[in-house]
């Protein structure tokens, strides 16, 4: 790989206004607050490198390595990183990711916190144990099988989004808003739900068991085929008129000392 400083990336873009730099190593390099707009950064590795609050919408950057990278603030608007893109522990904290494509990525223990993922695509994308507190995943965002096992998703916006066969599998979800969202067939599997608005989610065949549903909003929910068996719950949970969750497997806190 060839080893290109930000002079001469920038120096490029200026005379010619597009750039490729496909199998470069850009590792460790400081390109904070960078206009990489008309690049093309597919199969580069940027590991480590500082992208903080650079602009890169529209950018193409199939199977790039981005792990380890700063991209705080960094402006992502569509950009595609869709193939085999590498983004395992970077810091997007602030990022903005509207209609981006993370379709087969992944960004395992990545911190997304207060990123704007609207209308991206994440199918298929790995987000284990990743960290998207407060994160805006609205409208629609499409997580379908993504794997979101033991991610972090306290307080995010995720109304209406698809996450259906999604593996949410001992992820945190307090306070979430999962209001319509499509959850049929997801892995909910000891997440903890606790406070989360539910209200018109489509839950049909979602393994919750062991869950933790205390003082979530689970009205107008469609539970056909689900599995709720020694799901929490409490006074506060509440549940689709008609369901007896005792009937149904879960367990009432209530009572727990």
């Amino acid at each position: 790989m060839t080893k290109l400083t930000r002079k001469q990336i920038e120096d490029h873009l200026k005379v010619m206004g597009y750039i490729t730099l496909q199998e470069h190593d850009l590792q460790g390099l400081d390109l904070s607050g960078a206009d990489l707009r008309g690049a093309n950064l597919s199969g580069a590795d940027l590991s480590g490198a500082n992208l903080s609050k650079a602009a890169l919408a529209d950018v193409f950057m199939l199977d790039i390595n981005l792990s380890g990278a700063n991209l705080t603030g960094a402006d992502l608007t569509e950009a595609d990183f869709s193939g085999m893109a590498v983004l395992d522990g970077a810091d997007l904290r602030g990022a903005m990711m509207e209609r981006a494509n993370l379709e087969g990525a992944s960004l395992c223990e990545t911190n997304l916190g207060g990123v704007n993922l609207s209308q991206a695509n994440l199918t298929r994308a790995n987000l284990s144990r990743a960290t998207l507190n407060g994160a805006g995943l609205l409208p629609a965002a499409n997580l379908t099988q993504a794997n979101l096992a033991e991610a972090r998703l306290d307080d995010a916006h995720l109304r209406g989004a698809t996450l259906r066969g999604a593996d949410l599998h001992g992820a945190s979800l307090n306070r979430a808003d999962l209001s319509g969202a499509d959850l049929r067939g997801a892995i909910l599997r000891q997440a903890d739900l606790s406070g989360a608005n539910l209200v018109g989610a489509d839950l049909g065949r979602a393994d919750l068991q062991e869950a933790n549903l205390c003082g979530a909003n689970l009205s107008q929910v469609t539970l056909r085929g689900a599995g709720l068996r020694d799901a929490k719950y409490d006074q506060y949970t509440q549940w689709p008129e008609g369901l007896m969750p005792a009937i149904a497997g879960a367990v009432s806190m209530d009572s727990k000392p």
